[in-house]
């Protein structure tokens, strides 16, 4: 591809506007008989200069080899930053549409473009079918730098994104009864003191905490990235392990203000992937990072979180979500954020307020929201806490001092141990199969 000097007729977008797009809706499947390619932008380092050597003020726009060749305008479109810069911080997400039968046959390309003059400065094109459906892929996508000033240390430009193709629906494996898992994070329950910035969350469900906490380092905290060397990257680069110890990570965007964190963010987890395969190891693993720490040169640079928060997934967890009428969830109110520094203003630990759900539809109806979650049953602390020894991690301490008000939902225990349905971890399946018609 290299570096090209078309004029590209797309504004960049307001970031309001951005922003309301993408959350007006919260579902995660495409429309009927379509697929969805929603991209994350998150910055870039040693952009190149404009043809005249000033300084860009980049945005991004997002479409598919469809539309380049018929030369029609993208409505996927970043906004820019306050300056011009040759390392931007966008944090956008923006949606491109391709009918289903089509998708093996187009790319999805990303211009970076100059705002003053509308030039573009590189484009990237990812083959749609390389993606595997429904994983998230953090890349660093990497460009010769060509300009004639460039030196070692500015010979590469890096752009940071997020891919994720969405099918119309989730596949179910055979003696599989459910197809996703779906965490909804609501907030930070009381305002911060010493939280200098809005935090951004790494979501993941771990098959077995006790090994992933044991093996902790810079390679399983944070995001795993994949490099893509352009202007050919190799499929290889896509392929996705069967099951990975360190699960499938997910960002959240950033959630403010910083004394009051508000996400609303909903994370969906693969039935394939493990996640719905509840036992005395799996758990939700959440990362709280500051928000500028993605900024600046050193982009995705994750590996010192604030805190973190772990809700073991055990089968007595599974069984009482079947004990609620209509949704099969639960719905956390203070989950504590440990092996942290940040207080709240009593001087105390944060916790956070989530709900969680097992998707049995491949076609589900009903993602939750802020009201939906609110009508869960309540989970009692002390459930988890009487099995936390084989997790170690007793996170109802914290929430001793906090009362559960009478009419709180909670649940009889009881003895035995439900049936609980066997995941095919080893299965490898090319799911772009299942999704299109070459």
């Amino acid at each position: 591809m290299g570096r090209k000097k078309k004029k590209v007729t797309e504004s960049p977008e307001d970031p309001l506007n951005i922003s309301q797009s993408v959350e007006s809706v919260i579902n995660h499947l495409s429309p009927s008989n379509k697929e969805t390619i929603m991209v994350t932008l998150h910055g870039a380092t040693n952009l190149p200069a404009c043809k005249d050597g000033s300084e860009p003020w980049p945005y991004v726009v997002v479409k598919t080899t469809s539309e380049e060749v018929k030369n029609q305008n993208s409505k996927a479109v970043t906004s820019v930053p306050a300056e011009p810069t040759k390392a931007p911080t966008w944090g956008d997400t923006v949606e491109v549409e391709i009918q289903a039968e089509g998708a093996g046959q187009e790319d999805v390309v990303l211009k970076v473009v100059d705002n003053k003059k509308k030039e573009e400065l590189l484009s990237y094109q990812i083959p749609i079918k390389y993606l595997r459906v429904f994983h998230p892929y953090h890349l660093e996508l990497v460009m010769p730098n060509q300009s004639e000033k460039a030196n070692e240390a500015t010979a590469k430009t890096k752009l940071y994104a997020t891919v994720v193709r969405k099918g119309s629906f989730i596949p179910c494996y055979d003696g599989c009864n459910y197809t996703a898992l779906e965490v909804f994070l609501r907030r930070v329950n009381e305002p911060l003191v010493n939280n200098p910035s809005p935090m951004v969350v790494i979501a993941r469900v771990v098959p077995n905490y006790k090994e992933f906490k044991m093996n902790q380092d810079p390679v399983s905290l944070g995001l795993p990235i994949t490099p893509l060397s352009f202007p050919i990257p190799s499929m290889t680069n896509f392929d996705v392990p069967p099951v990975s110890q360190n699960g499938c990570p997910q960002l959240s965007k950033p959630g403010g203000p910083p004394e009051l964190p508000l996400w609303n963010q909903s994370f969906l987890f693969q039935g394939r992937d493990g996640a719905t395969n509840f036992s005395e190891d799996t758990a939700l693993v959440l990362e709280y990072y500051p928000s500028s720490a993605m900024k600046g040169g050193e982009s995705w640079t994750l590996s010192k979180p604030l805190g973190i928060s772990v809700l073991p997934l055990k089968s007595r967890l599974y069984r009482k979500m079947l004990t609620g009428k209509g949704l099969n969830g639960l719905h956390v109110e203070r989950l504590p954020i440990t092996d942290t520094k940040l207080k709240t203003i009593n001087g105390e630990a944060p916790m956070v307020d989530l709900s969680f759900q097992l998707l049995s539809s491949e076609r589900p109806e009903n993602f939750l929201t802020p009201n939906s979650s609110k009508v869960l049953p309540i989970l009692d602390p002390k459930t988890l806490d009487e099995k936390l020894d084989s997790i170690h991690e007793s996170w109802s301490k914290a929430t001793v001092s906090s009362t559960m008000n009478s009419s709180t939902s909670t649940f009889q225990e009881e003895e035995e141990e439900p049936h609980m349905p066997q995941m095919y971890r080893e299965m490898q399946i090319s799911w772009g199969v299942r999704f299109i018609k070459s």
